[in-house]
């Protein structure tokens, strides 16, 4: 039934493949050729069908070749296995006929045995006594030799003993062990010896006598007793576990461990001198110790690593019990409550461990990278936990050292010092070198162990002096008012807060360069190129220190070293006001306008003043008698402000604009001389425009002469100006009113004037408070940075 549908399914498929093979008349001629390749085709399938059969024949015949020859190896196997049957069932008669034979092969052995070592039993006590000589002799290896005789006739005689399983066994044993008792001994004064050598290896081989081949002798008794330990351990089975007395002895193991000893007390012993009477007993014992480690290691690998057999690796392992002493050590101390020169001089050591002066010394040809890798001197915490110490260490001297120097600096202030002058003849005080030298010096003592901590020493410097800005400008502003008490009981007073004005302005220097110094330090710590310990790099995030946080605090300082001399600079012009002001007072009054000296009394004191103030660093000098230039022109601008004087006649007022123009010239002359401006135009050129105003006498070109006024000066506002015009006698104050109004309306097409003139015309406004234009911008940025601070701490 299949066959016949797959008959049929491919006569269908043939039918269907003609049908498309001859579908036009032409493919007709090319029936002979379509028949050719037909019948190549099939020629082909029948030759692969023939040699696959052929294969599968030829597989099938070898199997059954195999299979026969199977056959016939079981067949002889069965064979075999019979006859070894047949042959062991006479071995147990055998066994019994062959007993009473066994025992006497015991007997024989037992016997020979003891006749063997007959001589060693009848002579134990002359060989004792000779092997007892050659040991005091130093006869080392003769000595070990008669031993090795005596215990080989001991062993050989109780393990005969032992494989007798009768009662008496352990009796017998007990009696041989007893025997031979002195034997033991022996060994022990030999052991006693060779420890003795060992424990002086490093001495030994320095020697110019025979020690080295003492030492070497030593180490072949104890490689002879290895092996022997090693034949009775690998000899030790289920039915046989005789061991000889006192076996295995592990002389090897015992070497290193006096090898380990020796150098836990030549590391231990170096302590020369006691912490209680000695402050740098620390660092004499770390130097004695640099020592000792390079010398020996030095001699191991010349004198010592010749001497011992190479498999025991002998400079390697005194490398690491070196190092495994000195860190045990090193850990004891670390534990100990150490001051800040010990901390410092115990992480220098460490810092300088691997480098040439110790480990990494080219005569020891130590990888000191990989060691130290594997094993680190001291553990990170235990680093971390010291760097911290250090950090509280310098936390504290630096509050001590601020306290004091601040402390000095007052003591100084009330004894009338006068200060010092440098090459500029400025005046100063120590006090910035001391503050800033001891935050270099302690920078300086940082790097000689780690360069990583160096941000987080300058941030506790910062945040010192942060505190000590402030309590530098309190000491200085308390100074002013005990001398404001009583102005004749401080004579150094004007020099003391120029010394301290220049103190401030010098720690806004080493400030500035405390941030350059910052900047590289943690620029090239990040960026990994600095071994910070005996470890990698480290990053300095993982101290807490963002770079960020400490240049905004870095710029911080600075602020308040600035805000605390400008400070400093108004107690400066607290004392000259106090000396002016009554003068200034009378400015624009009708006693000015009669000719009083104040104007020339006002001079004369600023320029008596001004030979103090030669003393002060010459920008901070500018600043100052630019605040004076202020305070002298703002009086006129406050006088006119506040009409003091009003006139009824236009000759009294062509006479107030005279007096003002003239003023005007002596205080632009005093002031261009202190600044050395000479020709430049000045703040004072205002008073001359004022006066034009009030000098003019045709009313109807007034409002001309005041939208010139504004033009040039922008900034004035509306009440000056009208109070300015209503001074005059031809003039109401709703005229002046209007005309200023209709004026500085018109100023907003103006373009605006320059920053010093904002603040004169302000002055008008502050009643009666004067601070300086830096004051004022330091004291705005200060309050933004304690609101940015605050808001981040909420937001924390």
């Amino acid at each position: 039934m299949d066959a016949g549908r797959v008959l049929r399914q491919a006569e269908a498929a043939a039918m269907d493949q003609i049908q498309l093979m001859f579908q036009r008349p032409d493919q007709l001629e090319k029936l002979d050729a379509i028949r050719k390749r037909a019948d190549r085709k099939k020629a082909a399938v029948e030759a692969m069908l023939r040699t696959g059969v052929q294969s599968q024949l030829e597989g099938i015949r070898t199997a059954i070749g195999h299979l026969h020859n199977a056959a016939e190896d079981v067949k002889e196997i069965e064979r075999c296995t019979g006859y070894i049957y047949e042959q062991v069932q006479s071995v147990p008669e055998m066994k019994a006929k062959m007993r009473e034979l066994s025992k006497a092969n015991a007997t024989h052995s037992q016997y020979a045995a003891a006749m063997e070592n007959l001589k060693h039993i009848f002579n134990i006590g002359d060989t004792i006594e000779k092997t007892h000589e050659s040991i005091t002799n130093g006869q080392l290896l003769h000595a070990h030799k008669n031993i090795m005789e005596l215990e080989n006739a001991r062993d050989d005689l109780m393990y005969e003993v032992h494989k007798l399983k009768n009662e008496k066994r352990e009796y017998d044993k007990n009696l041989l062990k007893s025997y031979f008792s002195d034997v033991e001994k022996l060994a022990q004064n030999l052991a006693k010896q060779l420890w003795y050598i060992c424990s002086r290896a490093l001495e030994t081989v320095q020697g110019i006598d025979n020690g080295p081949q003492q030492l070497v002798s030593a180490l072949r008794i104890v490689e002879r007793e290895e092996r022997i330990d090693q034949y009775y351990t690998d000899r030790l089975s289920a039915s046989d576990n005789f061991m000889p007395p006192g076996r295995p002895r592990k002389w090897r193991a015992k070497v290193f461990e006096i090898l380990a000893k020796n150098v836990t007390q030549r590391v231990e012993g170096n302590q020369l001198q006691d912490r209680s009477t000695n402050t740098n007993w620390l660092a004499v014992y770390l130097e004695v110790c640099r020592k000792v480690l390079v010398e020996d290691l030095r001699v191991v690998k010349s004198g010592l690593a010749p001497c011992f057999p190479p498999e025991y690796k002998i400079y390697d392992r005194y490398i690491n019990m070196y190092h495994g002493a000195i860190a045990k050590r090193l850990r004891e101390i670390a534990s100990e409550d150490l001051i800040k020169a010990e901390l410092v001089q115990l992480l220098g050591w460490v810092q300088s461990y691997g480098g040439a002066e110790i480990l990494g010394n080219h005569r020891l040809g130590i990888q000191t990278a990989a060691l130290l890798a594997e094993q680190p001197l001291l553990p990170k915490l235990t680093m971390e936990a010291l760097y911290e110490r250090y950090i509280e260490i310098v936390k504290t001297d630096f509050d001590n050292w601020l306290n004091k120097s601040l402390s000095t600096e007052k003591d100084d202030w009330y004894k009338h010092a006068s200060p010092d002058q440098d090459n500029n003849n400025c005046y100063y005080t120590q006090l910035p070198s001391l503050l800033f030298g001891m935050s270099e010096d302690t920078v300086e003592l940082t790097k000689q162990f780690s360069v990583e901590i160096i941000p987080r020493v300058i941030d506790v410097a910062v945040d010192e002096f942060l505190a000590f800005a402030t309590r530098y400008k309190d000491a200085a502003m308390a100074y002013k008012m005990k001398h404001f008490e009583n102005r004749e009981h401080f004579q150094k007073f004007t020099a003391t807060l120029i010394a301290v004005i220049n103190n401030l302005d010098t720690c806004c220097e080493f400030t500035d360069r405390l941030e350059k110094h910052i900047r590289i330090t943690m620029e090239n710590a990040g960026n990994g190129e600095y071994d910070y310990d005996v470890g990698s790099p480290r990053s300095m995030a993982s101290y807490g220190i963002n770079r960020g946080e400490l240049i905004q605090k870095i710029d911080q300082l600075k602020k308040k070293w600035k805000f605390a001399m400008q400070s400093v600079i108004s107690g400066l012009l607290d004392e000259i006001n106090e000396d002016i002001q009554k003068y200034l007072n009378n400015l624009m009054t009708r006693q000015w306008l009669m000719g009083s000296d104040d104007r020339d009394t006002i001079c004369i004191t600023i320029a008596d003043y001004f030979e103090d103030y030669c003393h002060i660093r010459p920008h901070l000098r500018v600043t100052l008698i630019e605040e004076l230039m202020y305070k002298v022109v703002g009086e006129y601008i406050i006088a006119i402000n506040e009409r003091r004087l009003t006139y009824s006649t236009y000759n009294e007022r062509h006479l107030a604009a005279e007096r003002l123009k003239e003023d005007s010239g002596k205080i632009e002359e005093l002031f261009a001389e202190f600044l050395n401006r000479q020709g430049t135009p000045m703040m004072t050129a205002v008073l001359v425009a004022m006066a034009d105003i009030l000098s003019l006498r045709d009313k109807s070109l007034l409002q001309l002469e005041t939208y010139a006024f504004v033009r040039k000066y922008p900034d004035v506002h509306v009440e000056l100006l009208a109070s300015l015009m209503q001074a005059r006698e031809d003039m109401n104050a709703k005229e002046a009113r209007a005309i200023a109004e209709d004026a500085v309306g018109n100023a907003k097409y103006y373009p605006k004037g320059d920053r010093e003139m904002v603040k004169l015309f302000g002055m008008c406004k502050l009643e009666g408070r004067r601070t300086l234009p830096a004051l004022e911008e330091t004291m705005s940025n200060m309050f933004a940075t304690i609101v940015m601070t605050t808001t981040r701490n909420a937001q924390a």
